[in-house]
């Protein structure tokens, strides 16, 4: 069974650019519930088999790879375990939606400093999910972000309602961000987005077609920015791993996969119309 479908005319738009100058594709693409399945304990995120053989197949045709997230850069170096993968020679992560920044080409790895609100911020979350309600919820430290995961709790939505108000409430008195996710919320002390962190990325890679693949609220920017790089002439194309918890996203797709085994397998049909079909 098909695992993707197209939603929109730009969907076969971008396949064809890319098959004519595969040179000047952009792939960028979020990790959590994109690359990797979502899980409920974040430590045990993995890159999945089919998207390293896609990729695998990818780097050496396209114009640049990049991995978009909210997760620090050296956490998903070390999860998605990307060192030494084949085709990922030029992997550019930015880590933080922008903050930090780790070139596989150089192995440069821009430092990340923990900010005083951050430091601030934590104590007093800790104590919040001290309280008996939110027994099972974890507390993620990202360095200049905290994630507060309910999914692990024995009502995870119950939870995740409860929370809104006191984070909301310790973020606006640390001047710190509060962007709720798919069974996280998470406090960051920048306002950078994925939108503003993929602007960047085209402007330096010079690209004439841009995917972006991405599962929740916190990839919507980078989806704008799609739409605003169409109207400037490129070929763009949104890739939405469908989910449960954000179906809101799928009205954003020129391409809704089943998961991320669905963005393997859009992957594999990238690779295939740039002609470097997977053995």
């Amino acid at each position: 069974m098909t695992s993707f479908s197209a939603q929109t005319q730009f969907a076969g738009q971008f396949l064809e650019a890319a098959a004519v100058r595969p040179g000047k594709v952009l792939l960028a693409t979020d990790f959590d519930g994109t690359l990797a399945l979502i899980v409920p304990n974040p430590d045990d995120s993995r890159l999945l088999p089919a998207t390293a053989d896609a990729f695998a197949q990818l780097g050496p045709a396209l114009g640049g790879i990049a991995i978009i997230t909210g997760r620090g850069v050296a956490t998903v170096r070390r999860l998605g375990r990307l060192e030494g993968r084949p085709g990922l020679e030029r992997l550019v992560v930015l880590g933080q939606y922008g903050a930090e920044r780790w070139d596989a080409a150089t192995g440069e790895e821009t430092p990340h400093e923990v900010p005083s609100s951050i430091a601030a911020a934590r104590p007093e979350i800790e104590e919040l999910l001290a309280d008996a309600r939110f027994v099972g919820v974890r507390l993620e430290d990202k360095g200049r972000a905290l994630g507060v995961h309910t999914r692990p709790a024995p009502d995870a939505a119950a939870a995740y309602e409860a929370l809104r108000e006191p984070l909301g409430s310790i973020a606006a008195r640390h001047g710190l961000v509060l962007e709720p996710g798919r069974s996280v919320l998470e406090l960051r002390a920048s306002s950078l987005t994925k939108g503003d962190a993929l602007r960047e990325l085209v402007r330096e890679t010079g690209a004439s077609a841009v995917a972006m693949c991405g599962d929740d609220l916190g990839d919507l920017p980078a989806f704008d920015v799609l739409d605003e790089l169409r109207a400037e002439g490129l070929a763009t194309c949104a890739v939405v791993a469908a989910s449960a918890e954000q179906p809101a996203l799928a009205h954003r797709a020129d391409v809704l996969c089943e998961g991320p085994e669905g963005v393997a397998a859009w992957l594999a049909e990238l690779a295939r119309a740039v002609e470097a079909p997977l053995s």
